[in-house]
């Protein structure tokens, strides 16, 4: 998981702090250079903020083992899907739904720094909400492909210049045209004529259940009401021992009362 910070350059302009963390989306290109497959949001913060400037900062977390945060700052730059830089670096077959762009960053500098005070936290599993919603609505703009220009097997090769109501095309057209401060976000994305890949889009995406050992260590601990950093067998120990020792506590003092 990681998060992505950028702003406007406007002294009234609203600052923005986005959560990353879908497994396989980072990328470290070379010593200097990382990029991330960005994914279709209600939003378009980032996008908007690095056409107009270029800043970016991206900052990890330890949430176990050692205490430590990172944090790269740099220059960053979008490269919309189907543009040529962002299908040299994800082939079409290996898209997630959803994804809108790639984001480059240009590191300058790495700095880091201690993480006492951040949580320890167990990781469930990836959530697969936004596959499921982004993959119908690329199933939406396909759809809308076949039955606008239907070739023998039925199936459209490219999209029309019409975009489908319900599609993700329409999303970034109209959701994600521009940012809250009105900067220009997506631009070229919704416009391209590369179908989608149906493999992808038909795809149910289901959500990933937790391993039997890790539902069992996360129902103990909730059952428990204690972090995962306490053992609930020494917790037992502890009270089971502060009990006993109560208990004998109170016969002796009996005792000497008689």
């Amino acid at each position: 998981m990681f998060w992505v910070a950028t702003a406007p350059l406007s002294a009234d302009g609203h600052v923005n702090l986005s959560p990353k963390g879908l497994s396989g989306t980072f990328h470290i290109k070379d010593e200097n250079t990382v990029w991330y497959e960005d994914m279709t949001g209600s939003g378009v913060e980032t996008i908007a903020h690095l056409r107009e400037n270029g800043r970016m900062t991206i900052m990890f977390c330890a949430f176990e083992g050692p205490p430590q945060i990172v944090r790269l700052h740099g220059r960053g730059k979008v490269y919309e899907y189907d543009s040529s830089e962002y299908n040299k670096l994800i082939p079409l077959n290996e898209r997630q739904p959803g994804s809108r762009s790639v984001i480059m960053l240009h590191i300058h500098r790495v700095g880091t720094s201690c993480g006492f005070s951040v949580p320890f936290y167990t990781f469930k599993g990836d959530r697969m909400r936004l596959h499921q919603y982004c993959a119908k609505s690329e199933r939406a703009d396909l759809a809308a492909a076949d039955a606008s220009q239907p070739s023998l097997n039925g199936l459209a090769t490219s999209f029309p210049d019409e975009i489908a109501d319900n599609g993700v095309r329409r999303y970034w057209a109209v959701l994600n045209k521009t940012s809250i401060d009105g900067l220009p976000g997506i631009q070229d994305a919704h416009k391209s004529k590369t179908l989608f890949d149906r493999d992808i889009a038909n795809k149910e995406w289901k959500q990933e259940s937790l391993s039997r050992a890790a539902h069992q260590q996360h129902s103990q601990h909730q059952t428990l009401g204690v972090t995962t950093w306490v053992d609930p067998k020494l917790l037992v120990v502890f009270v089971l021992g502060a009990l006993t020792t109560g208990l004998w506590r109170n016969i002796i003092v009996s005792l000497f009362q008689k």
